[in-house]
């Protein structure tokens, strides 16, 4: 063998380990790069289910504050209309009141006008 034939043997050795090297690195590197991506879809699914739930919470939050409105409106409307309607029943108490005197002259008004109340005319 001569001088070239030798140095061009050791020169494919060497680029068959230099070889053999890179293909060792590359599947390294693959492996680091998989595993990096399940470690980060595992973080996507974690952050996936903490936004639905904390979208859970809000939108329980906005349905409470909805109801909790809805209640507040039912109950001024409630109070309005007990204010509107009072002076209607103290107009009545007065009616009523100046109604008894002339009942209590009248006892066949009287009878007739609980005869209608019992019949529900009233």
């Amino acid at each position: 063998m001569t001088l070239a034939e030798i140095i061009t043997s050791i020169l494919a050795l060497i680029a068959i380990f230099i070889a053999l090297w890179q293909g060792y690195l590359s599947k390294v590197q693959l492996d680091e790069s998989k595993k990096t991506k399940s470690e980060t879809e595992k973080l996507l699914d974690e952050i996936h289910v903490k936004v639905n739930r904390i979208e859970g919470i809000s939108d329980e939050t906005r349905k409470d504050v909805k109801d909790q409105i809805s209640r507040l409106i039912d109950k001024q409307d409630e109070n309005f209309k007990m204010l509107l309607s009072a002076p209607k029943e103290t107009n009545q108490k007065e009616l009523l009141m100046s109604l008894v005197p002339k009942l209590m002259e009248n006892p066949d008004l009287f009878s007739t006008l609980i005869q209608m109340s019992q019949k529900g005319k009233i």
